[in-house]
């Protein structure tokens, strides 16, 4: 059965909830200015579309980068432990390893990192 503590803290958090939202919603300013519906950005109005094409490699290197950024971190956690993961704990980091040059591997031979055509002869 679920705890009577659990339930307290279930009952206080969903109260906490409906409070803020029933505050902010009264503290809201009702005004229908045109001002106001505009959105501010450094107090520059805003002109033009939003309507951008953006290239595909910048996500796919973005989403690279995130990628091997946790393995960077995943590596400096097992650097910490590395002596008492011993062998076994060097195998298994070598094959997550080799996972993940496999697919950066696999990224560079698509083309994933080629930013455009190459121009005249520069290759």
């Amino acid at each position: 059965m679920i705890s009577t503590s659990f339930l307290v803290y279930l009952i206080a958090v969903i109260l906490l909830t409906m409070t803020m939202l029933l505050v902010s919603h009264l503290l809201n300013p009702k005004t229908g200015k045109r001002v106001n519906k505009l959105p501010y950005e450094s107090g520059i109005v805003p002109t033009g579309t939003t309507d951008i094409r953006w290239n595909v490699n910048y996500f796919l290197v973005a989403i690279s980068f995130v990628i091997f950024d946790l393995e960077a971190v995943f590596l400096y956690i097992w650097s910490i432990v590395v002596m008492e993961a011993g062998w076994q704990g060097f195998i298994i980091t070598s094959f997550f390893i080799f996972a993940l040059l496999i697919g950066l591997f696999y990224e560079v031979r698509q083309g994933a990192f080629d930013w455009g055509k190459k121009q005249g002869g520069i290759e």
